[in-house]
């Protein structure tokens, strides 16, 4: 029962976001229904006929049939009865059709919408959801999941046009042996009733199903986005084995779950055929007419598949609950992250960015960032050093939103940044993080991505300052250029500094470097090096550094700590601070 409510209340959710759609549904069920009674009865006047031609002892709708064609001057022959029947046929093959269309229109839209508003509460929410739930459940959800659930929204559709048929289905033989048909009902309810049994046997299945699909995605994903060092470290056979097993797993799941589904109603037809079988022996006994007997079992045995395919479908649906309800998890976590908008727009950064006590930790890392005071100036450039993990990186995105600290505030021009809408912020910041990601298009596209300009002079301006125009020109597309799959078609360097065009492009009030040459060779890094020196007067710049050869004209520097300011100045004051952590530094990344 509580999996019916469920079904029940998904359903209704449904149909309320889309009534329209439901209401062409319901409209073109009952008219099929109709057409399909009318076709049962238009076979019982062709099997008088066939039984006897002067139709001496008609049945009542043998008698009715002859009259209308008798009013509409219409011969009562063999051939007029044979195309009664198979116009009717033929019009409801085409209700059949415009039923199958609409239930797959209703199943996309649902789909797309579903889709939509899914990527739109994942895009609401902080950086910390993406971060801290598994990317393998989450890319089965958006690749596999979804579209479970889209699947079995046309079954549910299915499943109540296959109610309304079966009603309608069963009034006809009802009308004409009502007897026959209770017995056919009481039957095959009876024998229906043992596989509901196998319901929770489905939602199980649809659990591990789902689970065991997560974890393939998972390995999947990691196993493509590390391609690299795996083959580089030669452990390709490895990487396939640990990929195979987690599908293995999957696969008998997969395969119990889809044999279980497709085995009720293997098992189910016969028996149904046997209780028409049983209630049709009883009837002839009782000495009704041939063709009305023939046209109530061709009625049951219309009906039957629906029924059957009833439980088919209660079965399928069972399977897909975990699919909806990970669906559901993931949306409701994602909200919980959801980012704290105000109602302040941003327009330009006039004096500064100030972190005041400011704290913040990871579920699994405690005190990442302790009591924080720092100041990033306008037109200034102000540098974050320090030893890994001492909360270098997470400063820069406490500066985008994309965390929010655990206490303290973070003020922009004295105003606190939870009351600027955060976008409006972030669309006037130019980032460039560590690992570069490009879009799998060309160079132009991925800095028209950022900002869209009319004027490609501008385009160049900003590979000029990001000292990329050379390179880009050299290409044999030039700037046109498709950079691959996440960048890969262009080298290490090449990628950072389309990265930072990009960033320029939009002119940003606040340019974050996150740690952008740590990964450089050292010509790479002498470019970046010298755009971002060139830049150092022009705008407000916040680096987060390892190598500090990238900060000597920085402004201000702070030295973190284990989350803490243990040391600050600029860069010749810092130098010169005899058994300072800055000199120690410095010291060890000059020898």
């Amino acid at each position: 029962m509580p999996q019916l409510i469920k079904i029940f209340t998904i359903f209704k959710e449904f149909a309320v976001e889309h009534p329209r759609n439901f209401a062409v549904l319901f409209v073109l069920l009952v008219f099929e229904g109709l057409v399909a009674a009318s076709t049962i009865l238009a076979m019982i006047p062709f099997a008088d006929f066939m039984l006897d031609s002067e139709l001496k002892n008609p049945s009542k709708v043998t008698s009715l049939t002859v009259d209308i064609f008798l009013y509409m001057d219409i011969p009562v022959n063999f051939w007029m009865f044979g195309l009664f029947f198979v116009g009717f046929n033929l019009i409801n093959g085409v209700i059949k059709t415009a039923i199958r269309y609409a239930i797959l229109k209703i199943k996309y839209k649902i789909l797309r919408s579903l889709f939509g508003n899914t990527l739109k509460i994942f895009f609401q929410s902080r950086w910390g959801f993406f971060s801290e739930d598994s990317h393998g459940k989450i890319l089965n959800t958006l690749n596999k999941e979804l579209n479970t659930v889209g699947d079995t929204i046309g079954h549910i559709a299915t499943q109540f046009a296959q109610i309304i048929q079966l009603v309608i289905y069963l009034s006809v033989p009802f009308w004409l042996n009502a007897k026959m048909t209770i017995i056919t009902l009481i039957l095959a309810t009876l024998f229906g009733l043992s596989f509901l049994r196998l319901n929770n046997l489905s939602y199980k299945l649809g659990k591990v199903n789902t689970a065991t699909a997560n974890i393939a995605m998972g390995i999947l994903s990691e196993t493509l986005q590390s391609a690299r060092i795996i083959l580089g470290f030669g452990k390709q056979n490895i990487a396939k084995l640990q990929y195979i097993q987690a599908f293995d797993a999957h696969m008998d799941a997969a395969i119990k779950s889809q044999t279980l589904t497709t085995a009720v109603p293997l098992f189910f037809a016969p028996l149904g055929v046997l209780a028409a079988v049983v209630s049709l022996g009883l009837s002839i006994q009782q000495h009704n007419p041939l063709s009305e007997l023939v046209a109530v079992m061709w009625s049951l045995l219309s009906a039957l598949p629906i029924f059957s395919a009833l439980l088919q479908t209660n079965i399928s649906i069972n399977n897909f609950i975990p699919s909806y309800e990970q669906l559901s998890l993931l949306r409701n976590r994602a909200k919980e992250y959801k980012e704290i908008e105000g109602g302040k727009i941003f327009n330009k950064l006039k004096k500064s960015i100030e972190f005041s006590n400011v704290s913040f930790s990871y579920p699994l890392r405690e005190n990442t960032i302790n009591r924080l005071n720092i100041c990033i100036k306008k037109g200034k450039m102000t540098a974050l050093v320090g030893e890994s993990g001492s909360g270098k990186s997470t400063i820069a995105d406490l500066v985008l939103g994309l965390q929010i600290p655990s206490s303290g505030k973070i003020f922009i021009d004295g105003t606190l940044l939870s009351e600027y809408k955060q976008n409006s912020f972030r669309e006037k910041v130019g980032y460039v993080p560590q690992e570069p990601i490009l879009f799998h298009s060309s160079i132009r596209e991925n800095l028209l991505w950022a900002h869209s300009v009319d004027d490609e002079n501008e385009l160049w301006n900003a590979l000029r300052m990001a000292n990329a125009e050379k390179f880009v020109r050299q290409l044999p597309n030039s700037i046109d250029t498709i950079v691959g799959d996440r960048g890969v078609r262009m080298s290490g360097g090449q990628r950072q500094r389309i990265a930072l065009a990009r960033a320029l492009l939009r002119k940003p009030e606040l340019l974050i470097l996150d740690e952008a040459t740590s990964a450089l060779d050292t010509e790479s890094e002498a470019l970046i090096q010298h755009s971002i020196d060139s830049l150092s007067n022009k705008m407000t710049i916040l680096i987060v550094a390892h190598r500090l050869s990238t900060i000597v004209k920085s402004n201000y520097i702070y030295v973190l700590s284990d989350g803490s300011v243990i040391e600050k100045g600029s860069y010749k004051e810092l130098s010169k601070l005899e058994s300072g952590t800055f000199l120690n530094m410095l010291k060890s990344q000059l020898t």
